[in-house]
């Protein structure tokens, strides 16, 4: 099992890195487009890329910020229930997560397999294939249904998710710098 372990803590760090270069993207383009209008310099399909990126550095990180505690998480009503309630409400909410994540990257991959088939392109004045950004962003949607289901074994085999070792590592630190 550590193994597989390690494999997807890869993985969702391997997301985590590329969504940091999509991030990155957007600073190296529009800085680009700055720099460039001193010259008198155009780039042609700077604002498509820019808008790829952004798709990009939102949805390829989300396993990563999920496992990491990055995520808001609102326990208005989880948070005041305890025992089995708590735990049947956690595995319900994972569960449920899970599914809207899988049907999220299903949707956004059939997107981009019509985007394909069609060989459509971005109506702005360069016609970027359109199915490469969409195919980034079901990976990424993939892989956090992924995170999710991962940490709904962990909770159903009795460990604890991620996200709950997250904030409490964080609270310890917070602790820790207050003394």
């Amino acid at each position: 099992m550590t193994a597989l372990r390690r494999a997807l803590d890869l993985l969702y760090l391997a997301f985590g890195i590329a969504g940091g270069v999509a991030l990155a993207a957007i600073g190296a383009i529009i800085a680009a487009q700055v720099i460039g209008r001193q010259f008198g310099l155009v780039f042609e399909g700077a604002d498509d890329l820019t808008a790829f990126a952004v798709a990009a550095s939102a949805l390829l990180p989300l396993a990563y910020a999920f496992r990491h505690g990055a995520h808001i998480r609102v326990d208005l009503i989880i948070g005041h229930v305890r025992g089995r309630a708590r735990f049947a409400m956690e595995a319900f909410a994972l569960a449920a997560t899970a599914g809207l994540a899988a049907f999220l990257a299903y949707s956004v991959g059939d997107l981009a397999f019509d985007s394909w088939q069609f060989e459509d392109v971005a109506q702005g004045t360069v016609p970027w294939l359109l199915w490469y950004p969409q195919a980034a962003c079901a990976v990424g949607c993939a892989v956090f249904a992924v995170a999710l289901a991962d940490d709904l074994v962990v909770h159903l085999a009795g460990g604890t998710p991620s996200y709950r070792r997250a904030a409490e590592s964080s609270a310890v630190q917070r602790a820790m710098e207050e003394i």
